[in-house]
């Protein structure tokens, strides 16, 4: 036994692999030069199951930008949104949502070039800026006049 195999954490051996179909579907593209030009410089990190490549969820968190926080590690893994579902959800533009994710405002996974967007994260960002959104439409003066 290795030290790996006993940490009460995680067992790499035991963990689900996931495979470039399902990595392909997640990030809406990926060719296989995609995965091989990023293997090869060393930012995404495969698995060999024995037959075929694979990844890891860390492999996949560290290759999107990083770990997600502890209590969303589930919203994570969930399907992404792609820049137009997320402009959509919140009501704004496209070019809104990629100016927000480029300033950090609102958090985004990176796989490539590509923006994509947990739910979850959009979901609470949306709740934080639009907080007073249908007073700021109405104008907010209700003079009882």
């Amino acid at each position: 036994m290795t030290a790996e195999s006993e940490s009460p954490d995680r067992n790499p051996l035991t963990d689900a692999l996931l495979d470039r179909a399902f990595l392909r579907r997640r990030w809406r593209s990926a060719s296989d030069a995609f995965f091989w030009r990023h293997e090869q410089r060393g930012r995404l990190i495969p698995v060999t199951d024995g037959s075929k490549l694979r990844y890891s969820w860390e492999a996949v968190f560290a290759f999107e930008g990083g770990s997600p926080p502890e209590d969303m590690v589930e919203a994570y893994k969930s399907g992404l949104l792609d820049v137009y579902e997320a402009a959509r959800l919140c009501s704004v533009t496209p070019s809104y949502i990629k100016s927000a994710a480029r300033s950090g405002d609102l958090p985004s996974r990176r796989p490539g070039r590509a923006y994509l967007f947990v739910p979850a994260e959009v979901d609470a960002w949306r709740a934080r800026r639009f907080v007073n959104r249908k007073t700021m439409k109405t104008g907010g003066n209700s003079s009882d006049e």
